[in-house]
Parts: C-alpha cells; structure tokens; sequence
C-alpha cells in the first residue's frame, strides 16, 4: 500500500496464532516464525527452514500485493478487492452500460487521486461502486450487500471495517477522512 503499512503485515491486526515457534526438522532448535516468514536460517545449524503455518491471504485480494511481495506474489493472488468490485458492478448494473462507463471513469480518477495523495485506493474505488449502485437504486441495504460479498469472496476483516467506514461517511454526509472526501468529490 502506498503511504500506509499493509493491513497483512502490521502486527496491530494480528492474532496470537500468527506468531508461533516451530523445532528445527535439522537440530530441533526452536524457531520463532511470524506469519509472513516464508523461511528462516536456524541460529542453531544455520540451515533455511520453511514456515509451515505461512500465510500471506492478504496478497489474494490486495492490489498492492506485487509492490509489497514481489515475485512471490503472482502465485498467491487471485482476485483484487478492485476485481471483485468491477465484476460485482458489471453484474448488478448490467442494464445500465452507460452508468458503468461513468463509474469506471471515477475508478479511473480515483487511482490518481489516491496515488497523488498516496492513499489505499481500494476503499475509496468499492466505496464509489456501492454507492453508485445504491444511487441507481439496485442496493437497498449496504450491510447486507457487503455481509454478502464478504461470504462470496471472504475479504479480510480490517478491508471490510475500512470500506464501511467509508461509505457510512459517504452515505451520512459525515466526511471525517480523506477516503470519504474523495468519493464526496468524484461522485457529485
């Protein structure tokens, strides 16, 4: 993420599990490993040892999972949280193409914005999708809708909080944050 410490890889989000120790299969001596540890020398025998509780499910929805990753990356991801929202829109708003042109054009502006002001911009380009769909009447309850999409594509808690906060600022009229500011602005 550009500007911010990912989500993934800032301890503030993680769990006890996400921290554990692991015996050396080479000497048995105990590694301490966190869950972005693809492998570790051990002190002990000095040999590379691989994590088997490696976890990195983050790199499977984040459009920033190349920049932080590298290389590594291409194999674990699958489908951006910006993917998953094209597609969602595409899908509800099909009976509207001219609309879908309009929205893909704010998406467009949006990525700049956020790059300028360095700011993750998937909150802002889902935040900007699901009210464009409220606006042309195809979502009625947004908690539902995102409880749904969250069933459909298990997006990573602290994703999930951050694009509601975006959107409860948007659809209130309470722009507290410069997420929300941007999507007041592109929308209108």
């Amino acid at each position: 993420m550009i500007g911010t410490k990912c989500p993934g890889q800032d301890m503030r989000y993680w769990t006890a599990e996400d921290v554990h120790e692991e015996e050396c299969p080479h000497c048995g001596e105990l590694i301490e490993f966190f869950k972005t540890d693809i492998r570790l020398r051990c002190r002990n025998c000095k040999k590379r040892v691989a994590n088997p509780r490696f976890n990195m499910g983050c790199a499977q929805w984040c459009a920033y999972a190349e920049q932080c990753l590298g290389p590594a990356a291409r194999g674990l991801k699958t489908k951006s949280l910006k993917l998953v929202m094209e597609e969602e829109l595409v899908l509800l708003a099909k009976e509207f193409p001219a609309e879908i042109e309009k929205v893909k054009k704010m998406i467009s502006r949006a990525e700049e914005k956020c790059q300028e002001q360095q700011i993750d911009m998937l909150p802002v380009i889902a935040a900007i999708i699901i009210i464009s769909l409220k606006n042309l009447g195809l979502l009625d309850n947004v908690d539902k809708y995102l409880e749904s999409l969250n069933q459909k594509h298990t997006l990573p808690h602290a994703a999930l909080e951050e694009l509601k906060a975006v959107v409860e600022e948007v659809l209130k009229g309470e722009i507290k944050g410069e997420m929300a500011r941007i999507v007041v602005e592109l929308i209108d």
